[in-house]
């Protein structure tokens, strides 16, 4: 089990994409993905995308790697260097052996099934690489297509937040709480 004072890598991706560390170099590529604006509507940002909350986003994110409580990787395609989305483990509490799952995709590639090609191994690094015993993600109600890709993961919803997340608007909006446990994980394979 990989504790949080260890290095994590990156999981190997099945072909055609491939997986690295996010680094500091990618801001420019976040700041152009999440200002698509179908993107930013459906993780709930603003639009047009302000880019030094992205920056922000970013800084925050690998203090959180540094620190042992996220890991976020880079998605490529096997035959390109440009990026077609960003993913992560997050809110990584070790003693408690939970994270939450988290991705975004390129909206040149939605409906590709690439997070369903994806999603599996990032909850195998979850549960194998880090020692996870539950993964989590919460889905806007706005967003059905990721909650389909978690539901034919695995996951489980286990409720409606209500009027959860702050929307740019003033509003909230609904989430949908899911989660995937280890045995389940287990179980789900052996079959």
């Amino acid at each position: 089990m990989t504790t949080s004072s260890s290095p994590l890598s990156s999981p190997e991706a099945p072909e055609p994409y491939r997986l690295r560390l996010i680094t500091r170099d990618d801001a420019d590529e976040m700041v152009a993905m999440y200002g698509e604006p179908e993107t930013a509507r459906s993780l709930n940002l603003e639009v047009p995308l302000r880019p030094e909350i992205i920056r922000e986003k970013l800084a925050v994110d690998l203090e959180a790697m540094r620190r042992g409580e996220a890991i976020r990787w880079v998605l490529f395609s096997r035959e390109d260097e440009k990026p077609l989305g960003f993913l992560s483990l997050f809110n990584w509490n070790v003693k408690a052996r939970r994270a939450e799952v988290g991705y975004m995709v390129a909206r040149k590639v939605w409906g590709q099934g690439v997070m369903k090609t994806l999603l599996p191994v990032m909850v195998r690094f979850g549960f194998e690489q880090m020692g996870l015993h539950r993964m989590e993600a919460l889905v806007s109600v706005r967003n059905p297509a990721s909650l389909r890709v978690l539901t034919r993961a695995g996951f489980r919803q286990e409720g409606v937040l209500r009027s959860y997340q702050p929307t740019p608007g003033g509003g909230f909006v609904d989430m949908h709480m899911l989660s995937l446990l280890e045995d389940e994980w287990r179980a789900a394979l052996a079959t």
